[in-house]
């Protein structure tokens, strides 16, 4: 029997002057190390990462799809490389390697939750790429102001979608996507010195671009975006896109929460914006229409029901349900798996974990054998398309974790999926802890894993009281539990 061992090394024109001369001398170097002390580095760096993961037992197809769809997104990003994700990761070329609403949306609340120095990294792209988000806006004709992220970024931060598509000029709710994105790593970290350095300035500029993008209608006072694409591609050119409003409003909101909590100026248009934004809604049918004029055609992927999950819009369970029953019978069966991902949470977060077996399962069905590499569809498209892991994994974690992140704590109601006997989340990331969960059904069982310095303590909030999270672990019944800072603290 034989070993193989196979170095790899690439550099590019903007990373040395001479991408081959430095890529030969590196090569050099790691050919005359001695083997053992390569393969011992590159297994202490993937053991640091799987400090952090899922479990669950009692299916191992299930195991496997989670574990390389983690594998896949940690494979291609670094902490101390801030250059983001692509749909395709660094295994292929799919969307030309471009950053699009698909790493804040879909691949970074996984990395928030398990991997907050890999998260930030992503949100560091945005950061120092802001000078071309607000170059775009200046680009408009008359121009916006602020910071308008490009629908396709690269390198420099410029917008790189081909003239040819639409999408370039008019898919605009990814400012808004890598807001709630910042939003969300706040809460989960409670890093004021990284919000006020790193997301306050992304929080800002977005504010500042929907500012000048909105337009105000004198006789309703109310205020509108026109002429844009939503998360469905297949409506173009449209007005008041719910998804694309809503994400507007988060922005504005949140701009003013985070001024007000340093103490810096907020814009008072912000808030009447805010407050004024046309969301659109049926009264008679009780569901929110896509846009204005969406009159029940086929749309490309979930769009409306994100409302429900991530964004939790303020609405009732019965509009929620409207929602998923009636865009689940309207989606196209060819779209993106992450739609069955999203539907799969909702049902779970209504409370039928039968209605929601079938598309988890569906979730995943783009998985290939036999080392679990995605594809954007069950036949092909985009190989390694991390993007699918990313919708996915939230499946999981969100769905059957119950994981809902918010600024007063972390809210956990935990099921397990259909077939296993034992589901856990295993490095959970909270404001400077890691923390364990896990249920077998009957039992939740908690306890933190290692505390940071400096970090709070933690509180559990429970239907039989409230208790002091520690390194032992805390066993009650399987129940939805919330995870704060200790009032003591």
């Amino acid at each position: 029997n034989a070993t193989w061992v196979a170095y790899s090394v690439a550099y590019t024109s903007l990373e040395e002057q001479d991408p081959v001369a430095a890529a030969h001398t590196q090569y050099v170097d790691m050919t005359q190390a001695a083997e053992r002390d390569v393969e011992a580095a590159h297994k202490q760096g993937w053991a640091q990462l799987w400090v952090s993961g899922i479990e669950v037992g009692g299916d191992l197809h299930l195991a496997q799809a989670i574990n390389s769809s983690l594998y896949y997104i940690l494979s291609s990003v670094r902490d101390d490389w801030h250059y983001s994700l692509s749909p395709g990761g660094l295994a292929s070329n799919g969307y030309n390697g471009h950053s699009f609403w698909d790493v804040e949306t879909w691949m970074f609340p996984s990395l928030a939750l398990l991997y907050q120095d890999l998260a930030s990294s992503v949100l560091q792209y945005r950061f120092d790429r802001i000078p071309g988000a607000q170059a775009k806006a200046k680009s408009y004709t008359p121009p916006y102001a602020g910071a308008m992220f490009p629908w396709e970024s690269a390198f420099t931060g410029q917008e790189v979608c081909p003239s040819s598509a639409p999408t370039g000029q008019l898919e605009q709710h990814i400012s808004g996507d890598i807001a709630y994105a910042v939003r969300l790593y706040w809460f989960l970290s409670g890093d004021d010195a990284w919000m006020k350095s790193v997301g306050w300035p992304i929080v800002q500029g977005v504010a500042e671009f929907y500012t000048s993008r909105v337009v105000y209608n004198a006789t309703s006072r109310l205020y509108s975006i026109n002429g844009v694409i939503p998360p469905d591609e297949y409506a173009v050119n449209v007005n008041n896109s719910v998804y694309t409003n809503v994400v507007a409003v988060y922005s504005l909101q949140f701009a003013t929460q985070v001024a007000n909590h340093f103490q810096q100026p907020a814009d008072p248009k912000w808030s009447e914006i805010a407050s004024s934004m046309i969301i659109p809604f049926d009264t008679k049918q009780q569901i929110h229409p896509e846009f204005e004029g969406y009159h029940g055609q086929t749309i490309k992927q979930a769009d409306v029901v994100l409302l429900g999950y991530p964004l939790a819009w303020n609405m009732s369970q019965t509009v929620l349900r409207n929602d998923l029953e009636y865009y689940s019978a309207r989606t196209d069966s060819n779209g993106p798996a992450m739609t069955y991902g999203i539907h799969a949470v909702l049902w779970l977060q209504l409370g039928e974990a039968q209605n929601a077996a079938s598309l988890f399962e569906r979730s995943y069905a783009n998985i290939q054998a036999p080392f679990c590499v995605w594809t954007e569809t069950p036949q092909g498209g985009t190989t390694n398309f991390i993007t699918g892991a990313g919708g996915f994994l939230q499946a999981v974690w969100a769905g059957y974790g119950g994981v809902r992140i918010a600024q007063d704590g972390v809210t956990v109601d935990m099921t397990l999926p259909e077939g296993t006997s034992l589901f856990a989340l295993r490095g959970v990331q909270y404001v400077g802890s890691d923390l364990y969960l896990a249920t077998d059904g009957v039992s939740l069982s908690m306890r933190i894993l290692s505390v940071g310095q400096g970090a709070p303590s933690l509180s559990v909030h429970t239907s039989q009281g409230t208790h002091t999270l520690t390194t032992d672990i805390l066993k009650i019944q399987n129940e939805r539990v919330q995870i704060v800072v200790s009032e003591t603290h």
